[in-house]
């Protein structure tokens, strides 16, 4: 159901909320001017406005020349605060209130009633009234004061809203009231001005009708930013569904494929027909998380919208992804927002139920009794103004702060500055209420919840893990100005679960990889590089990819985000087109001197993330995934605490709970229940990369040994066949000296004689030689001979064997 819009097609619009110096009894006679002078800067009127008594006190109607400037006036002016800067400082800067604010609608048809939801109001004829009355003024003194017009009915005096008393006069005759309003209107009484306006009546009241909207219905403010949702939020809200998932199993169909749904819940209008929006909820976060971006991602003309369930982020309370009570932001103190919304609609009554209509999840609703459907349109406008209020909290006082827990009531917002003073001040401060049994968070660790929680903002963003360090635990106070108690204090995390733990994500190049081989150098495929200190505060995103461009094309610009608070830090990866702009980059990037290089100078590197994900085609030859996974998934369990995810560009995962990729680049995403357990995580990772960069090292000095013995083994051989011996050389008359088979210069090998030391030494070994050859063909011809008589033998008694067979047959 939408908000009711604030336009319309008419000119007219009525102010309400006037600052209280415009309705002082001195400048009530200048108010109409004030207004026009007001409006007039939207654009031209048709003449001044004319002020009389509403409802709710006094309002003005104007009429623009032209409906689109009334248009953009109600967008500019409505809800503009107006109070004086001695007000706001009264108020301790808190939010106004709805009376607080300027009112500018859009007027009804007839122009006299003061908001399109407000009921038709038509003048009185015979009725006046009449302000402000002098202090010590009783009816019987307003009776004298009108009876010279004619017969007076009835008096009725009135306080309102800025102090001031004012009555309602009824004549007998409506001329005697049209004479009344003409005399008395600018009347000086006492050293007041009296005004004078004829009175308003409300039309017949009409019979009561129920009207119904859920929480997810309301309209969002369009400058609010998306919260963050919690890492265990299952619920979608989708909108503009086909036809053909007017049922449970028509979603269940077209969403079924994006993960396991569990419960389905379809809104109906008044006729109990499908309303074209439902509920999901799916299994996991990851599997909501895939379908509501991939029915964001639909372009087409009338296509699906989806959003993180509000009911879901409401009923959670301060452990849900707003960080606040939801509920009672929109209520207010025992109901007295909605009470003010209620008044301001005109409506009867306005009431917030919460429907478990499964065992899982529960919505919230909000059930409006009015006579006309504007007045619940404008009921629902309101809240969804509340909601942007939530909206606006969050981001102002929750994102990125600090929180602590388990302080005492007795602490004010004073005791908090008072704490955190050693750490530079605060910049802002917000206590919350928490919700009744409210249970423990895991990162408060034994501190007990104490039904309130502060949000807290240092001065120095700097500061804010030495206040950690200090606090976390640790018991506070001097226990004269404020009590003492023991407090927990964390960081916001915008990447958590309800229970407290966290997400965090470290690139593999956030890593100190000490023992990573230099001596690889860079592939012909290495086109990405890790750079550092990067300008944010000088240049946006799009100046820095124009800087890189100027090596070549950029085919990525990627840059890390904070652990704790997602805001982007001065380190990312630069992705050229091609390899040999990457080494230009390098190059710029490398000081000349590396001793005499500023910390603080934009530095770079290749990738190691790119290297990794190469596999085994990159510059080390080994597959770093592979090693850190282990065949049977034995390396992450050795470095896995409670969930350990490695997420990258090529990487597949079957894991349906694996969470989004925070990057193209390859990173590691682990759960962690204290803040002191990231710099453990860090360490597991940095251990472990050292043994596998050792290993690397190791096995790229093995290679290059094999490398350096094979060409060595070539050079011998060469050298082998292309030298001949030195004495097949002719004698050189100009030296004496003797190189052996390592000639000095060509021709040096063959050039030079042997003098007698060498030519006796080679005698020797040639007799050695010569002397081992002969006892070895002695020995052989021994043995030879050995052979010999055995064989004769055997001839011999062949030959008398056939000698005697012959013999024989003679």
């Amino acid at each position: 159901m939408s908000a009711a819009s604030g336009g319309g097609g008419g000119k007219a619009v009525v102010a309400q909320n006037f600052p209280a110096s415009w309705v002082a009894a001195a400048a009530l006679e200048v108010l109409p001017q004030k207004v026009q002078s007001l409006l007039q800067r939207l654009g031209p009127l048709e003449g001044p406005p004319v002020v009389s008594q509403g409802p709710n006190g006094l309002q003005a109607l104007a009429c623009f020349q032209n409906a689109s400037d009334a248009r953009a006036a109600v967008q500019t002016l409505h809800g503009f605060d107006m109070r004086s800067a001695a007000e706001k400082q009264a108020a301790n800067n808190e939010a106004p209130k709805e009376n607080e604010c300027f009112s500018l609608r859009i007027a009804d048809e007839s122009g006299v009633a003061g908001s399109k939801t407000a009921r038709k109001r038509k003048l009185k004829a015979n009725g006046i009234f009449l302000w402000p009355l002098p202090q010590n003024w009783a009816e019987k003194d307003v009776e004298l004061l009108a009876s010279p017009y004619g017969t007076v009915l009835r008096t009725k005096v009135e306080g309102m809203a800025n102090g001031q008393k004012g009555v309602l006069i009824d004549f007998l005759k409506p001329s005697a009231a049209s004479a009344a309003q003409a005399a008395l209107n600018g009347l000086s009484l006492m050293g007041a001005t009296i005004r004078c306006v004829m009175q308003e009546e409300p039309q017949a009241a009409q019979p009561l009708m129920m009207y119904f909207s859920y929480l997810d219905e309301l309209v969002k403010s369009p400058i609010a930013q998306e919260v963050e949702p919690k890492l265990d939020d299952k619920e979608i809200f989708v909108t503009h569904l086909p036809p053909k998932a007017g049922t449970e199993d028509g979603v269940r169909f077209l969403l079924g494929s994006f993960g396991d749904i569990e419960e389905v819940f379809l809104l109906r209008d008044a006729q109990q027909r499908p309303s074209g929006k439902a509920f999901v909820l799916f299994k996991s976060h990851s599997e909501a998380r895939k379908a509501l971006e991939a029915i964001r991602g639909s372009s087409a003309d009338g296509a699906s919208k989806a959003f993180w369930s509000e009911s879901e982020r409401a009923l959670r309370g301060t452990r849900g992804a707003y960080g606040l009570n939801v509920l009672r932001h929109l209520q207010g103190q025992n109901g007295s927002k909605m009470q003010e919304i209620r008044k301001a609609a005109a409506a009867g009554s306005l009431q917030l139920e919460i429907l478990d209509d499964t065992s899982n999840n529960g919505h919230v609703l909000f059930v409006a009794s009015c006579g006309e459907a504007a007045q619940a349109e404008e009921c629902w406008r309101l809240l969804s103004a509340a909601l942007a209020c939530v909206h606006e909290t969050h981001a102002a006082e929750v994102r990125g702060s600090l929180v602590l827990r388990g302080f005492p009531a007795s602490w004010s917002e004073k005791g908090l500055k008072f704490v955190f003073a050693p750490f530079g001040g605060l910049t802002s401060v917000t206590i919350e209420e928490e919700e009744e049994n409210a249970q423990p968070i895991c990162v408060s660790g034994e501190v007990a919840p104490s039904g309130r929680l502060a949000y807290v903002k240092l001065r120095n963003s700097q500061a804010m893990d030495k206040a950690v360090a200090n606090l976390h635990q640790t018991k506070v106070g001097d226990g004269d100005l404020v009590e003492e108690c023991i407090v927990a204090c964390h960081r916001w995390h915008s990447k958590s679960w309800i229970d407290g733990s966290f997400q965090v994500s470290i690139f593999i190049d956030q890593l100190a990889l000490s023992r990573r081989p230099l001596e690889a150098g860079p592939g012909p495929e290495d086109r990405e590089l890790y750079v550092r200190n990067l300008p944010l505060h000088d240049m946006s995103r799009q100046q820095l990819q124009e800087y890189f461009e100027g090596f070549g094309e950029v085919d990525d610009l990627h840059l890390n985000a904070d652990a704790f608070s997602m805001e982007q830090v001065n380190e990312g990866y630069i992705r050229f087109k091609d390899h040999r702009d990457a080494v230009r980059c390098i190059e710029a990037l490398t000081p000349t001197d590396p001793d005499e290089a500023d910390p603080t100078d934009l530095a770079g590197s290749w990738s190691e993330s790119e290297r990794v994900l190469q596999r085994k085609t990159n510059c080390y030859r080994f597959n770093v995934v592979a090693e850190l996974v282990g065949a049977d998934g034995s390396g992450l369990e050795r470095i896995k605490a409670e969930g350990l995810w490695i997420l990258g560009e090529s990487l597949q995962l079957k894991d349906k709970t694996a969470p989004k990729a925070c990057g193209r680049q390859l990173h590691f995403v682990g759960r962690c229940t204290e803040e002191v357990n990231v710099r453990f995580f860090r360490d597991l990772l940095e251990r472990e990369l050292e043994v596998i960069h050792r290993k690397i090292a190791s096995r790229l000095e093995k290679r290059k040994q094999k490398g350096q013995s094979a060409v060595n083994g070539q050079e011998r051989m060469a050298g082998a066949w292309s030298q001949p011996p030195s004495f097949w050389g002719n004698p050189s008359p100009n030296t004496n000296n003797y190189d052996g088979y390592q000639a000095a210069s060509a021709g040096a090998a063959w050039s030079r004689p042997p003098d007698a030391e060498r030519s006796a030494e080679m005698e020797r070994k040639g007799q050695t030689r010569r002397h081992k050859r002969k006892d070895k063909s002695e020995k052989d011809r021994g043995h030879s001979e050995g052979k010999e008589k055995h064989s004769h033998s055997r001839r011999r008694r062949r030959r008398k064997e056939e000698a005697s067979n012959s013999a024989s047959n003679h």
